[in-house]
């Protein structure tokens, strides 16, 4: 029996409970989705090196789900840009049921595994990184794309939160995350959920602190596209650079936002091209420029 499907023996008396005592029981069984990834650190932290190793080499990162898990590995894609200045398709999200499935529920499209082949085999290759997400670890549209996706020379990543009758083979790399039966018998959206997003988290963003992405914990490569970001962007500036928000301003202009350009510019005394030139050098990595 998938574990995520069993009935939670803590909750079998939800429809009887008053708010506080509902918060406070589903508040309690959230703490598995905590554990659960402590208890996968091992293998989190495999392919986040994994992950690291391939995209500095200019491999890409794939997400690959059904239903919660598929609209998990969309929106941590989509996220990434932003965050990370990423260029296209450097990290994708791919969902059973196709975009429409991310706003409207398609469950049936989780069985079908030849479109799993398909749908993985247009976006991924050989130098690429493939996570299939899905909570039961058998989803046939998820298993099949991460087969497809070995076959082609692609590393590969299950995270699920059920180990019974798994197929281990299908993939380098398997996170079980141990969230147990759910508040909600089978919602699998909550616990499951849950740890699922926490673990794409730290794959991404420990990804691209490995790859220059971060300077100490600050978000130095964010793409300022709103007023918001670019008020980020000059706090930035003026932190590391130690200088007042008029020239912060000045420098970010010149070079279109970047962060960590001007941040070069200002501490090193160069101009943008030179600067530009030492990130290029040390492959983005902020830090390593500043310490030259």
């Amino acid at each position: 029996m998938i574990k995520t499907e069993l009935q939670n023996k803590n909750t079998v008396n939800m429809d009887l409970l008053a708010p506080r005592a509902l918060v406070d029981i589903i508040n309690k069984e959230d703490g598995a989705a905590l554990r659960a990834v402590a208890a996968a650190k091992k293998e989190i932290a495999r392919a986040v090196e994994k992950a690291a190793k391939i995209f500095a080499a200019g491999g890409n990162i794939i997400f690959i789900g059904a239903g919660t898990s598929g609209r998990l590995g969309v929106i941590e894609a989509a996220e990434c840009y932003p965050t990370f200045s990423l260029e296209p398709g450097r990290v994708l999200g791919i969902t059973a049921g196709g975009k429409n499935a991310v706003f409207k529920s398609k469950e049936g499209a989780e069985d079908d595994g030849e479109q799993g082949k398909k749908d993985i085999l247009k976006a991924a290759k050989k130098g690429d990184i493939v996570f299939g997400v899905t909570a039961s670890g058998r989803t046939p549209y998820v298993i099949s794309a991460l087969r497809a996706a070995g076959k082609i020379g692609a590393a590969t990543v299950l995270i699920c939160c059920n180990n019974v009758d798994i197929d281990k083979r299908a993939a380098d790399i398997i996170i079980y995350l141990p969230t147990g039966p759910e508040v909600l018998q089978g919602s699998t959206r909550m616990k499951a959920g849950t740890a699922t997003k926490m673990t794409l988290n730290i794959i991404t963003t420990s990804t691209m602190a490995l790859c220059g992405k971060i300077y100490k914990n600050l978000m130095v490569d964010v793409k300022a596209t709103n007023n918001k970001l670019r008020g980020r962007a000059a706090r930035l500036v003026r932190s590391i650079a130690g200088v007042d928000e008029k020239t912060a301003q000045q420098f970010l202009r010149q070079t279109n936002y970047n962060v960590k350009t001007a941040v070069v510019m200002l501490k090193k005394s160069v101009d943008k091209k030179t600067a530009g030139n030492r990130l290029q050098k040390q492959k983005g990595f902020l830090r390593k420029v500043l310490n030259e």
